[in-house]
C-alpha cells in the first residue's frame, strides 16, 4: 500500500514541477522577496522588520495559491485525460491513488515553501549585513550544484527536493553569521507548510465530488473564512442580528481555522506563562495533522462512491 502511494506521490510531483504555471509563480514570489529590499528603504529604522514582514506574507500568499491551483487542477486532469480509467483497473485502491496526489501536491508546495524561504534567509543576510564574499558565494555554489547534478541525473525531477532543503540549509548558516533572528523565520516556514497541507486537503475534499472552478472558489472561500476564524469567534456587534452572530461563531468551530498558522511575530520570539514558541508551533502543526486527516477520511469516502463511467 505504502509503496503504491509513494509511486503516485513522485509521478504527482514530477507533472507538478513540469507545470510552466507554478514556475512562473516560483519566479513572481522570488521577485517579491527581492523587492522587499527596495520597499526597506522607503521605512525609517524598520528595514528588517518590512523585509520580514512582506517576505514572509509573500510566502505565504503564493503558496496559498499553489496549493489551490494543484489540488483543484490534478485530480480533474486525470479524469479529463482519461488516463485515471487506466490506473484505476490496476491493483490500486481509490483511496491510494488520492493520497498519493494529496501527497504529491504537498511535497510540490513544501519544496516550494524551502526554496522562497533560502530566498528569505539570503535576502535578510543582505539586510543584516553579511559578508559580501559569503552573499556572493552561496547563490554561485548552490546554483552550480544545482547545474551540475542536473546534468548527470537521470530523472531530473528527483534532484529538486534535495536542493531545496540544501539551499534551505546554505542559507541558514549564511544567515547565522548574522544577528538576524533566524527561529522565528525558520517556525513561520514550518507553519506555511502547515497551512498548505490543511488547504490541500481541503482542495482535495471539494475535488473528489466538485469540478475544478468550484473546487477553487469552494477552497478559497473556505481559506478566507479559516484566516478570519478568530475574529468570528470574538464578534459582538450591534450592527448584525443575534442570529448572524451565532452563524459566524458556529463557522469559526467548523471551518479550519487557518488564523493559526500566521501568529502574531510575538508568539514566535515570545514565550508566555502558558506556551512557548516550539509548543505553540508543535500544537498548531498537530492541529492542522488532525484536521487534515479527518478531511482526507471523508474525501476518500466521497471519490470510493464516484461513478465514473
Amino acid at each position: 500500500m505504502l509503496g503504491r502511494i509513494w509511486a503516485i506521490t513522485l509521478n504527482t510531483f514530477r507533472e507538478a514541477v513540469r507545470d510552466r504555471v507554478l514556475l512562473g509563480v516560483l519566479g513572481a514570489a522570488g521577485g517579491v522577496l527581492l523587492f522587499s529590499l527596495a520597499l526597506a528603504e522607503l521605512a525609517l529604522d524598520q528595514q528588517r522588520r518590512v523585509v520580514l514582514d512582506v517576505g514572509l506574507a509573500s510566502i505565504s500568499l503564493f503558496s496559498v495559491v499553489m496549493a489551490v491551483f494543484l489540488g483543484s487542477s490534478l485530480l480533474s486532469k486525470e479524469i479529463e485525460r482519461r488516463t485515471l480509467y487506466v490506473i484505476l483497473p490496476k491493483p490500486i485502491r481509490r483511496h491510494e491513488f488520492l493520497l498519493g496526489k494529496y501527497f504529491g501536491i504537498v511535497l510540490t508546495t513544501s519544496v516550494f515553501v524551502c526554496i522562497m524561504g533560502a530566498i528569505q534567509l539570503w535576502v535578510t543576510s543582505i539586510q543584516a549585513e553579511a559578508n559580501q564574499t559569503l552573499l556572493a558565494l552561496v547563490p554561485i555554489v548552490l546554483f552550480g550544484g544545482l547545474g551540475a547534478t542536473m546534468w548527470r541525473a537521470g530523472d531530473r525531477t528527483a534532484v529538486v527536493p534535495p536542493f531545496s532543503l540544501v539551499a534551505l540549509a546554505c542559507t541558514t548558516g549564511l544567515a547565522a553569521t548574522t544577528d538576524a533572528e533566524l527561529v522565528p523565520i525558520l517556525l513561520s516556514l514550518l507553519l506555511v507548510v502547515g497551512e498548505i497541507a490543511l488547504l490541500t486537503a481541503v482542495a482535495m475534499l471539494f475535488s473528489s465530488f466538485s469540478t475544478p472552478f468550484l473546487t477553487g472558489a469552494f477552497t478559497v472561500g473556505v481559506w478566507i473564512v479559516g484566516r478570519s476564524a478568530d475574529e468570528m469567534s470574538d464578534i459582538h456587534s450591534r450592527a448584525i442580528t443575534p442570529e448572524v452572530e451565532s452563524l459566524l461563531h458556529g463557522l469559526a468551530w467548523v471551518v479550519p481555522n487557518f488564523d493559526l498558522f500566521v501568529p502574531h511575530p510575538r508568539a514566535l520570539t515570545e514565550a508566555s506563562a502558558a506556551l512557548t514558541p516550539s509548543l505553540y508551533v508543535v500544537e498548531t502543526m498537530a492541529y492542522g495533522v488532525v484536521y487534515a486527516a479527518l478531511l482526507l477520511v471523508a474525501a476518500c469516502g466521497v471519490f470510493a462512491k464516484r461513478d465514473f463511467v
